[in-house]
């Protein structure tokens, strides 16, 4: 699933491409994907509109106009193309948009877990209202992250990290090479971690998450920029997806264990 610096890398992308420039064409080529297209509310609010801004809260990109926003998620496998006509050109695309003069975007989305939705201005959002603080946000403070993590006697804090409602973007890869940098276990209780360690553990996290922003983001499987490169961050990775090769810091091998349904990636020796 694309995290923080992959929907940051788009939003960087799609930037000069659509800001101040009008949408004068949209296509949907299904009704839904993780949830219904709202279509009617959609080309309604966007149709011949300047786009004003757009930004990210978590996982998620708003492109706004006049009257509210587009917001966009890539889901698991998702990604947004730049493409020389309103004319599919992949497996999976679902939606086409033109924007003036003649730039045309492609979302293409084979697993069908992303979403796009229209948020009415002045209004909220059920997936965006109840998001934590953004990680890369130097206000977030040890402290806060402390007291947040108080109450959660039996959540590892390699799950805390992942949940959006604590710290919103944080999904698999980042979590496992923050931890890795921070040489924290990651099934110690988050309520053990103490402000010493949370001092440092954001500290790496906004550190790790900025390189990867810079370059491009991690490309795994499916996440491509709208130029179709992809994120170069998967050659820089200590522990992701690493299982028995040798540790960066002490040549012990990586092991791989499960928490959620998901890979955990982490040194035995170095992580306590």
């Amino acid at each position: 699933m694309p995290e923080l610096p992959e929907v940051e890398t788009l939003k960087r992308a799609l930037t000069p491409l659509v800001l101040n420039k009008r949408l004068l064409e949209l296509n949907f080529l299904r009704k839904n994907l993780r949830f219904p297209i709202p279509s009617s509310e959609l080309h309604k609010g966007l149709l011949n509109q300047k786009i004003s801004a757009i930004t990210r809260k978590g996982k998620y990109i708003l492109i706004h106009a006049p009257d509210g926003s587009l917001l966009v998620h890539l889901g698991m496998s998702g990604r947004v193309t730049q493409a020389p006509s309103m004319k599919p050109m992949e497996k999976h695309t679902h939606a086409l948009f033109k924007f003036e003069p003649n730039i045309y975007l492609h979302y293409i989305d084979p697993r069908r877990f992303g979403c796009l939705l229209w948020v009415p201005k002045g209004s909220g959002h059920p997936l965006l209202d109840g998001l934590g603080p953004d990680p890369i946000d130097q206000e977030i403070t040890a402290q806060e992250m402390k007291m947040a993590a108080k109450n959660c006697s039996t959540v590892s804090i390699k799950n805390f990290l992942m949940d959006a409602k604590r710290i919103a973007g944080i999904g698999n890869i980042y979590a496992c090479e923050a931890l890795f940098a921070a040489r924290i276990y990651p099934k110690k209780p988050a309520r053990k971690i103490n402000v010493a360690q949370w001092t440092i553990l954001l500290s790496v996290l906004r550190d790790i998450l900025q390189k990867s922003i810079v370059a491009g983001g991690t490309t795994l499987r499916d996440f491509h920029s709208t130029d179709g490169s992809q994120g170069y961050y998967k050659f820089k990775l200590a522990v992701y997806g690493k299982e028995n090769k040798p540790c960066p810091i002490c040549n012990e091998p990586i092991k791989r264990i499960v928490q959620s349904a998901r890979s955990t990636f982490y040194c035995k020796v170095c992580q306590k």
